[in-house]
């Protein structure tokens, strides 16, 4: 959070990253490939594989928010259209939302249903957006914290947009506890 009058939630798609993960992958492909024991057209195969399969990995959809506008970035799923949105071959999703377009607000959380016991992935905590023109966008919230929640929430109010929080998420942020707890009751095991 470097600008107070901006809220990233996300990362931004970084140069350095992305040369480091190309780095990384020239790096491993050499030694996968003997450093030229194998013919270089192994080397290329999987250095092409690698960065297949990686790059896409480095980043991800993101959104902002400031006093005015909500601006959201979206990647495609598909991995080899990932890589040539990074590369700027193809057209990244990108929407803009003025605030004084939008009608009101949900946060919602959302339990992630278990089926396996190593399935680590978070349960989803998003914010509905409903404009005027009826259109609706989901915000993923992620692992946020209060003081950028509070933030955003200050946004919508100098906007007079209504915020909907029907579980009391706001509340329990506000006094640090963990939703992930609150809202699993201590049965977070395989269904």
């Amino acid at each position: 959070m470097k600008n107070a009058n901006e809220i990233v939630i996300g990362k931004p798609v970084k140069i350095s990253h992305v040369l480091i993960g190309a780095a990384a992958i020239v790096i491993l492909s050499l030694f996968v490939t003997g450093f030229g024991y194998l013919p270089w057209w192994v080397f290329l195969i999987v250095l092409i594989l690698g960065i297949f399969i990686t790059l896409p990995t480095c980043f991800n959809s993101y959104w902002r928010i400031n006093k005015e506008e909500v601006k959201t970035t979206s990647y495609s799923n598909n991995d080899a259209i990932k890589l040539m949105q990074l590369l700027g071959l193809h057209k990244k999703d990108e929407q803009v939302i003025k605030l004084a377009n939008i009608e009101n607000t949900e946060i919602i959380y959302k339990k992630n249903i278990r089926i396996s016991p190593v399935d680590f992935n978070p349960d989803y905590l998003n914010l509905y957006l409903k404009t005027k023109d009826g259109n609706s966008c989901t915000l993923p919230l992620r692992n946020i914290d209060y003081q950028k929640l509070d933030t955003i929430i200050q946004f919508l109010k100098e906007n007079q947009i209504e915020l909907i929080d029907k579980q009391g998420i706001v509340q329990l942020l506000r006094e640090n506890k963990n939703l992930f707890t609150h809202f699993h009751n201590k049965k977070w095991t395989a269904v």
